[in-house]
């Protein structure tokens, strides 16, 4: 792990949802609620009522009309800055490529459903990486999950088997995270994790010198990541339990 470049700025470019309408400048924004609808994206915090998760302030109008906004079925990812409520530390931490935290994939997958035994539930918005075995170096994301089974943008290019190992890159706003043995990655797991210390503001790619966030419109269906100079995906989390600012 590592103190976050992202502490001195406070300032991120985000996905924004705006249920087919404007969300404007300056609105205070939250973790999107609802699966399949607006996991992985920020909504704009309205109204008089409860908001849980509050992340910042958007930066810039999200123009509907011209932009469209993020969709969680991976055809749409529209990104603005955001000023990010100040208190916490942001550290980025890498997704543990290790076998000792990758998952086993549990029967073969040749087309959009991929079934994990005892995957966690709502976690649409999130990459699947195959790290070793059959498939390596395949890239995709998940439109929509249940306990135990996801919906993948497309199948993976080369079908996979019994062989293939998976790392899971959960999606934007997730809290439920699994650290590896020596508390120094995040672990993968099928399951969901018990951690609710964090919340992801972002996931990355870096490979071959470049380091770019995810994109669901870009990104699924890469090949040959294996073989990329320097791989690592990592996340961007924002302290939310802490000694001195408790969940408890």
């Amino acid at each position: 792990m590592e103190v976050s470049k992202y502490n001195s700025t406070r300032h991120m470019n985000l996905p924004v949802w705006g249920n087919g309408a404007d969300v404007p400048n300056a609105a205070l924004l939250k973790k999107g609620p609802t699966p399949a609808t607006n996991n992985g994206a920020l909504i704009a915090a309205t109204g008089n009522s409860e908001h849980l998760d509050i992340i910042g302030v958007l930066g810039a109008l999200l123009d509907f009309s011209v932009v469209g906004e993020t969709l969680v079925d991976g055809t749409d990812f529209e990104t603005l800055p955001v000023d990010i409520l100040p208190g916490h530390r942001i550290m980025t931490v890498d997704f543990s490529l290790d076998a000792a935290d990758d998952i086993d994939a549990t029967q073969a997958v040749n087309t959009t459903t991929i079934t994990l035994t005892s995957l966690e539930n709502d976690i649409d918005a999130a990459f699947l990486y195959v790290v070793r075995g059959t498939g390596a170096g395949q890239l995709q994301y998940l439109t929509a999950s249940a306990a135990g089974s996801a919906t993948l943008k497309a199948a993976f290019g080369a079908a996979l088997d019994t062989t293939s190992r998976i790392i899971k890159i959960v999606p934007r706003f997730h809290t439920l995270l699994s650290l590896n043995a020596d508390g120094t990655k995040l672990a993968s797991q099928a399951a969901a994790g018990a951690m609710e210390s964090f919340i992801v503001l972002d996931i990355r790619m870096i490979a071959n010198d470049a380091d770019n966030p995810l994109n669901p419109v870009t990104d699924p269906g890469r090949t040959g990541l294996n073989n990329a100079r320097g791989l690592r995906f990592v996340a961007e989390l924002m302290f939310r339990d802490t000694a001195t600012y408790s969940l408890a």
